[in-house]
């Protein structure tokens, strides 16, 4: 049994990447870890090639990071795909803020990653039940992205509009305004209201329907 595990984190930003590592180091586990960071996906390709005869065991990969275009390498998830191609043995935590629908249905079907987590879901708690489960040989998707793969299961999957009804009646737009904003008459944005209370089972009010469309992740 090995007692050391090698740890690939990608993220732009410092702070992140030194909680990430705080995090790893303070698991009740009986290993070492051998911690590698990367801030963008030049310096993640470049660790990841030379790390070919000692392959990381996990990676911590957020999905919005600085580009390298000469390799076609633009985000998170394209690091992903490098990982799975090189070292394969590797278990994989996305990191996103991201909501929408096409970023993480595209995640989980091309790179099925170990472990899946909305930032604005998990604590610091969350975040180390998260990398623990995923060490132990789980997997962990954090409730935003459990909440979208229930929607894709029961085919409840609202379209790019009435997202953006939600998110303008979150934002406080009254209803005789929000014509303004979608370039539909009021009687389609209505039918699209209705719509969307049918789909999300919602039997109420504005309040209502806001409230329980955060609830499933979708503003």
């Amino acid at each position: 049994m090995k007692n050391t595990l090698h740890v690939l984190a990608i993220d732009d930003h410092a702070v992140v990447l030194q909680g990430y590592f705080s995090i790893f180091k303070h698991l009740e586990n009986p290993y070492k870890f051998n911690l590698k960071k990367a801030s963008d996906c030049k310096t993640g390709h470049d660790i990841i090639l030379r790390h070919r005869d000692t392959p990381f065991d996990i990676a911590v990969l957020d999905y919005s990071i600085p580009a390298y275009p000469k390799l076609g390498l633009h985000t998170g998830e394209d690091m992903a795909a490098l990982l799975r191609r090189e070292m394969p043995g590797c278990k994989i935590i996305m990191m996103t803020m991201h909501r929408e629908f096409e970023i993480l249905g595209r995640i989980i079907q091309n790179i099925a990653p170990e472990g899946f987590i909305n930032k604005s879901d998990c604590t610091t708690e969350e975040l180390m039940e998260g990398f623990q489960a995923v060490i132990k040989g789980d997997t962990f998707y954090s409730n935003t992205i459990q909440n979208y793969m229930m929607r894709l299961e029961k085919g409840i999957m609202l379209e790019e509009v009435d997202l953006r009804i939600l998110y303008l009646l979150a934002k406080g737009i009254k209803n005789k305004n929000l014509i303004k904003y979608i370039p539909m008459s009021d009687s389609g944005i209505e039918k699209r209201k209705y719509r969307i209370k049918r789909l999300l089972e919602v039997d109420g009010d504005d309040e209502v329907l806001i409230d329980k469309a955060r609830r499933m992740g979708y503003i």
